[in-house]
């Protein structure tokens, strides 16, 4: 769906889900991620954003293949609601099958890919991300878009690692959480004219070591605080993170937050990893305000840009 910059709004009010995702239990985490859509439909929102595995959780399971035969299952569940409460959805990530692994691969593990989704207010699914960079734990079971490009026929072209999909709310790019440590991902969105870089996440405290923790319990909150503020101004875009919550003894870092250049982070972000929903009014055109005085975007369309990247495709 072709949407024209002069019909977007710059305004829009965004549904943050910070939600509990019980470890494979993909009945109750869907109940509750809908019960949560509901509400911030009935408040107004016009985009509801979800974590990263919210309907299985980050689980070291045999049963991962089975719960991803069912992820076109939930993405449709997800598309009839959308289409119910005329609401913008992303329903975090879902684990999905992969393509055929090649018979000289040597494993015997199931082809999965760590999948998000854009999907409009009238129910269809306008563009969808398989993450690139995997996260450590992810790679004993699931295969990077990269990786899942090899497994395809060597006639077939490759598709593009990161691409941008017109919305009703502008221009989007998709990446997912472990993406965020990487600014060329932003970059490669940027250079498409991502306005909203959305980032569905699981991110725990626990993922810095323990080593590293005694250094700063809390460093990956500041790792998260930095970096989501750093990319929205290096890149004069607005930037939606929606992690995971939970207990903070238990690990979980929340967060959740919208961020832009010049003013940082939007009021009414969460602070900790306390389970909930937060709608933020977001404007978009502070990111025009920035562009104007960076010219961020201009430097990088210009034949002589210097550090490697393709031109703007």
């Amino acid at each position: 769906m072709a949407t024209s910059s002069a019909s977007v709004p710059s305004k829009f009010k965004c549904a943050l889900i910070q939600l509990y995702c019980k470890p494979l239990d993909i009945e109750a985490n869907f109940a509750a991620a809908e019960q949560h859509i509901r509400e911030a439909a009935a408040q107004g929102a016009d985009l509801a954003v979800l974590p990263e595995f919210h309907l299985i959780g980050l689980a070291d399971s045999t049963q991962f293949a089975d719960l991803a035969a069912k992820a076109d299952d939930y993405l449709q569940k997800y598309q009839a609601l959308a289409k119910e409460l005329k609401i913008n959805i992303v329903p975090g990530s879902l684990l999905v099958p992969g393509p055929p692994r090649h018979a000289d691969d040597g494993s015997s593990k199931p082809s999965l890919l760590n999948v998000a989704s854009f999907i409009s207010s009238s129910g269809e699914v306008l563009g969808s991300y398989a993450k690139v960079n995997l996260w450590i734990p992810e790679r004993a079971h699931i295969l990077s878009s990269p990786q899942a490009q090899k497994c395809a026929p060597p006639t077939s072209s490759p598709a593009p690692l990161h691409s941008v999909f017109d919305t009703p709310l502008g221009r989007v790019g998709l990446l997912i959480c472990w993406d965020l440590a990487f600014p060329e991902a932003f970059r490669s969105l940027i250079r498409q004219g991502a306005k909203i870089i959305i980032v569905p996440s699981f991110w725990l405290l626990t993922d810095m070591s323990k080593e590293g923790r005694d250094y700063n319990p809390d460093s990956e909150v500041l790792f998260l605080k930095s970096a989501l503020v750093s990319r929205a101004f290096e890149n004069t875009c607005c930037v939606i993170f929606v992690n995971a919550g939970g207990p903070k003894e238990e690990g979980w870092a929340g967060v959740s937050r919208v961020t832009l250049p010049v003013v940082g982070t939007l009021p009414g972000a969460f602070e900790d990893s306390t389970p909930g929903l937060r709608i933020i009014e977001v404007d978009t055109s502070v990111c025009d305000v920035a562009e104007t005085a960076y010219q961020i975007r201009q430097d990088l369309a210009h034949e002589e840009w210097h550090y490697g990247y393709e031109k703007s495709g």
